[in-house]
């Protein structure tokens, strides 16, 4: 356990700082960002809505939205990463974890973004609440559970016990 939190906290400093990197964040998150708000706007073109997207803001009638670093579900996929990276698990299943994580992550995230904007037109008055508590709430228990599957994914290794005569 020692290890494990030893590790998550090394990983993770190292996870978030460079995330943090001015260009980092101008040649990797700005462009990830942007590209997650056209997603939502394809999305929700897809089902027929009318969108507008010009980088990281998504406009619908009534409503637009810039979406930001802290809503981007960087730093949630993040955490999930430095979980995994952290616990001592073959390296296969580490990548594993991280590719279906930042999916699951990311496809939660998207829904939280669509579902914001439409509440932005739809009730106001609530925008913020929801933004701020309900889906934080929410994206941290996706990492908790995505955590939590994928260590019942992991194989057991059989250790050894002294028997009791």
């Amino acid at each position: 356990m020692r290890r494990f939190l030893l590790a998550f906290a090394g990983i993770g400093l190292l996870l978030y700082g460079t995330v943090y990197l001015p260009p980092v964040r101008e040649w990797i998150i700005a462009p990830f960002t942007d590209g997650l708000t056209a997603a939502a706007g394809g999305t929700i073109a897809l089902f027929g809505g009318q969108v507008w997207v010009q980088g990281n803001v998504l406009t619908i009638p009534g409503f637009s939205v810039r979406i930001l670093d802290l809503c981007n579900g960087v730093e949630a996929t993040l955490l999930l990463w430095t979980a995994m990276l952290a616990f001592p698990a073959p390296w296969r299943y580490r990548l594993w974890g991280l590719l279906i994580g930042v999916s699951g992550v990311q496809v939660l995230n998207l829904a939280r973004i669509i579902s914001l904007v439409y509440l932005g037109v739809w009730k106001p008055a609530w925008f913020h609440w929801v933004h701020w508590y309900v889906w934080d709430a929410l994206i941290l228990v996706d990492v908790l559970l995505i955590f939590l599957l994928w260590l019942r994914r992991l194989p057991i290794k059989a250790t050894p016990h002294a028997s009791a005569a």
